[in-house]
């Protein structure tokens, strides 16, 4: 798999471990995109993580709300900040329309 830095590794491992909008709790999410030991630096990149818009964050956990929207823009930004392959976010995001990334 491409190396992806610590932000992208978090909106990623969100995506890979999305259940129907489910939250995850933030330190699963620390744990599931933790390498080696930085720990702290994926703690501090889950906060920067949740700045960004498609991503949401409530008492129990965070996760991508399952609207289209909020998975075209997860997939744009995964596009746009990571080497992943198209394909691979269109069947990672399974709200994405027909037509993405063309949309």
């Amino acid at each position: 798999m491409e190396e992806l830095g610590p932000t992208a590794r978090i909106v990623w491992k969100l995506a890979r471990n999305h259940t129907w909008g489910q939250p995850i709790p933030k330190e699963d999410v620390i744990a599931l995109a933790t390498k080696d030991k930085d720990g702290d630096e994926m703690r501090a990149a889950l906060d920067a993580a949740l700045e960004l818009s498609f991503l949401t964050s409530g008492p129990h956990g965070v996760y991508i709300p399952n609207g289209q929207t909020k998975h075209e823009e997860a997939a744009d930004w995964l596009r746009e900040n990571t080497e992943l392959q198209e394909y691979k976010i269109t069947a990672t995001l399974s709200r994405l329309p027909p037509e993405w990334p063309d949309s």
